[in-house]
């Protein structure tokens, strides 16, 4: 089936025959689960909503579409990228696949190219991306590591919030150094982060047990207070590494819980948790569940990144323990991370591409029912995207249809007739060129 083709026009629409993870409906009695954890049922779409959703077969109540066992799923909603470093890889190329590089690489490229044209070009690209393949609520973490950067990117951010509004929920993080809010130049981007409504981020690690915990036990509780004065969520980059000393989930976990801190807290990458030993795992799953902590793993470019040895084969995975997370009842989300920077060559703002990669990576295929629900629901709970990753009745009828019947069908092909409905209405945009992008290339391609 192609389902690309004869979209209708009509207001009201029964949509037949779509098969829907159990895990993202509304109503899982509606019809019986079958493979995938898949049920197959009929959506009743009427002026711009779901009215109702029926088991596969019901009485016809309007025109029908028949997508015949197709999958359909919520929008995607995307809980950690960086927009505004995206598209640099031709002026920023990592020639090692190291974060070192990848960080060294960025700085230089953030000073000599990113004034408010640059940054604003190359985000909005990867939000028509994101947009073309599906995702209507995205969060992205802000780089604040050269001095006035911050002003740049955060007014870039606020007009594309602005004029996205409506067609993609979009969050900001502030991305600071290790040493969190302790520096004036860290400190004074917290009016900034409050005054774009956006969120306290950083970056948090150890790599030796020679490191002093007290110093960033001191640095989180500073953030803590600083959050919660000016009621403010955090959402942390943490132990991005394979150190089995890493262990700064465990301690922003027991910060949360000492200075009784009320907000929203997200920690991404946490890598390290897959080499420390299992006594140190189930402490720190059990800290972070206390806590209310939810993760986010960044599958692509931890494989990209992690492990890296000069010319040898990589030795593991990029990953936190997810099945351990998901089961101790964790919420747990992937995301795409970098999409073609310094940090990771590929991406393309597809969360469909970066699901598939985490079945693979981490051996989830006997659920994938269930995890998907990594790249829809559970972040668009985070976000409080509309519709919340959901197909119910009484949300708007916004949703993606693929001609892949089964998740072994959907992930083995990159699904290039994928129908992105929103409103009731499949949307006319198309993947941009990267063409477009060339003029902004040519002042860094040399380096």
């Amino acid at each position: 089936m192609d389902v690309n083709k004869s979209w209708p026009s009509w207001s009201r629409i029964h949509i037949a025959n779509a098969n829907i993870p159990a895990d993202l409906l509304g109503d899982r009695s509606v019809a019986d689960v079958g493979v995938d954890g898949l049920c197959k049922v009929d959506l009743i779409v009427d002026d711009g909503k779901i009215a109702d959703v029926v088991a596969a077969g019901a009485p016809s109540a309007g025109p029908v579409y028949d997508v015949d066992a197709g999958i359909v799923l919520p929008p995607f909603a995307d809980l950690h990228t960086h927009l505004d470093k995206g598209q640099i890889w031709p002026r920023a190329r990592n020639h090692d696949g190291t974060l070192e590089t990848a960080r060294a690489q960025t700085r230089a490229d953030t000073i000599a190219n990113w004034r408010s044209e640059d940054v604003e070009a190359r985000f909005e690209f990867s939000l028509r991306c994101a947009y073309a393949n599906g995702s209507n609520a995205i969060r992205t973490h802000i780089d604040c590591l050269v001095p006035g950067q911050a002003n740049i990117s955060f007014g870039v951010f606020r007009r594309l919030r602005e004029k996205w509004a409506g067609r993609i929920t979009l969050q900001a993080v502030a991305l600071v150094s290790t040493d969190l809010y302790d520096t004036p130049e860290n400190a004074a981007v917290v009016d900034i982060v409050a005054e774009s409504g956006g969120r306290l981020g950083g970056i948090t690690f150890r790599l030796s047990e020679l490191d002093d915990p007290r110093v960033l036990d001191a640095r989180l509780d500073r953030l803590f207070a600083l959050a919660s004065a000016r009621g403010l969520d955090v959402d942390l980059h943490v132990d991005e590494n394979g150190s089995a000393s890493s262990n700064t989930l465990a301690q922003i976990a027991q910060a949360v819980l000492r200075n009784s801190f009320q907000g929203q807290v997200v920690c991404g990458h946490c890598c390290s948790l897959a080499v420390q030993d299992e006594a140190v795992v189930s402490r720190t799953i059990d800290a972070v569940k206390e806590a209310g902590i939810k993760i986010v793993s960044l599958p692509l470019v931890n494989q990209y990144l992690q492990g890296r040895i000069s010319n040898e084969t990589p030795r593991w995975r990029g990953i936190p323990l997810l099945r351990e997370l998901l089961a101790a009842g964790v919420p747990v989300s992937l995301a795409s991370d970098n999409c073609r920077d310094a940090y990771h060559a590929f991406g393309d703002m597809d969360l469909l591409d970066v699901f598939g990669g985490a079945v693979r990576i981490g051996h989830l295929e006997g659920n994938m029912g269930s995890w998907s629900a990594a790249i829809t629901k559970t972040p668009a709970s985070i976000i409080d995207a509309p519709g919340r990753g959901m197909i119910k009745s009484g949300v708007p009828a916004d949703f993606q249809i693929f001609s892949g019947r089964t998740f072994s069908e959907l992930l083995t092909r990159h699904a290039p007739n994928r129908v992105v409905v929103r409103g009731g209405r499949a949307i006319a945009e198309r993947l941009p060129d990267f063409r477009e992008l060339d003029h902004l290339m040519k002042a860094g391609a040399a380096r």
